[in-house]
Order: structure tokens, then sequence, then C-alpha cells
């Protein structure tokens, strides 16, 4: 059974100022689910995307704005998201400290289609 431990994670920045640390994924042996942890920086965001799975996060810490086809949201530190597959969704940190967040697919390899 493996162990990931952050500090031997790859960080990647997929957009300015937002972090990806993924470990649980197809290319570490995984063959049903994708999780791993977002870092958006103050005044910094996830841009609005789909993805043809659910998505399933969990704010850690800092607040902002979740993004959806009805409007956008105050997120804060406790919130858990589940965006349906196929939604629009996306993430603004408006606060003063990063924005940390879990997320999961229910599969591997899941990409991500940039929306307006």
């Amino acid at each position: 059974m493996p162990v990931f431990r952050e500090k031997d994670i790859k960080v990647k920045e997929i957009f300015p100022g937002v972090m990806l640390t993924q470990a649980i994924q197809y290319e570490n042996g995984c063959q049903t689910v994708t999780m791993g942890k977002i870092t958006v920086q103050p005044g910094c965001g996830l841009p609005p995307h789909t993805h043809p799975v659910d998505d399933c996060m969990i704010i850690l810490q800092g607040n902002g704005e979740l993004y959806t086809e009805e409007g956008s949201v105050p997120i804060e530190a406790g919130c858990h998201i589940w965006a349906p597959a196929n939604s629009r969704h996306g993430v603004k940190n408006t606060g003063h400290e990063p924005i940390l967040m879990i997320y999961t697919w229910p599969a591997v390899n899941v990409a991500r289609t940039m929306v307006k």
C-alpha cells in the first residue's frame, strides 16, 4: 500500500498562483481514482472549467468564491463541494491567506475543459 509524503511529491503550477500537489493518480499506480491538493494564493483563481466526472472538494483553509452555472457562492474552510460531471465550476481566492483544498475524482486521467 503506497504512502506518499508531501515533501516528496512534485508540485506543479497549473495557473498563476495555483499549485497542484497530486500523488494519487494513474502515473503512480492508481487505477480508479485521482486525489490531490490545490493551493490558491490570494487574488488568484482556478478559471471556470468542466470535467467529464464528478469533482468533490473540501476547503481546508482560506475563503473565496466558487463560480458555478447558477452564479457565485462564498466558500470558506469547512465547505464540502460536489461539482457534478460536466458542470461549470471555478474558484477565486478573495481572502488574505491561501485557499487549501483537497479534491478527488472517481476516475484517472481526467480532462479539464476550460469554459467561459
